[in-house]
């Protein structure tokens, strides 16, 4: 009966938890829609790269899903604080931006690299960003 009952206990809870995040999903379902789209872009460019290049990892092609699982817990982790604290309303905003702006940027690195896009610009920028991340802080010129 105990075990009967702690099953019944434990999968309320259970549904309870998936019937809040899928609200929450519907409520929220742009901000969901902007991280699954980036992220499938970019790992979509990405593999669509490695092909080309004969450098295809199946490890590499997961970290696609892997972010796109994370991110997307991530923002339903922080909803549901904001539901919680309506004071806290900016924080998925936070959190998303960053988001979309590293995986655009990302985007637009692969689009290069495949030949879809060039200009001079695009060149100065990505080549302070790979400056920035080597440890080479220059300052744009």
């Amino acid at each position: 009966m105990k075990i009967k009952l702690g099953l019944l206990f434990l999968s309320g809870g259970i549904g309870a938890l998936l019937t809040e995040l899928l609200n929450l999903m519907i409520l929220e379902i742009f901000q969901f829609i902007a991280i699954v789209a980036v992220v499938l872009l970019d790992a979509l460019l990405g593999i669509s790269r490695a092909l080309i290049n004969k450098e295809f990892e199946t490890r590499k092609a997961f970290k696609g899903i892997f972010m796109m699982v994370a991110f997307t817990s991530l923002l339903a982790t922080v909803l549901i604080i904001e539901k919680g604290y309506p004071f806290a309303s900016f924080l998925s905003e936070t959190v998303l931006l960053p988001i979309i702006v590293f995986q655009v940027i990302s985007i637009l690195k692969n689009m290069q690299l495949l030949g879809l896009i060039s200009g001079t610009l695009l060149d100065k920028i990505i080549d302070n960003i790979d400056k920035h991340k080597n440890g080479k802080h220059n300052t744009i010129t």
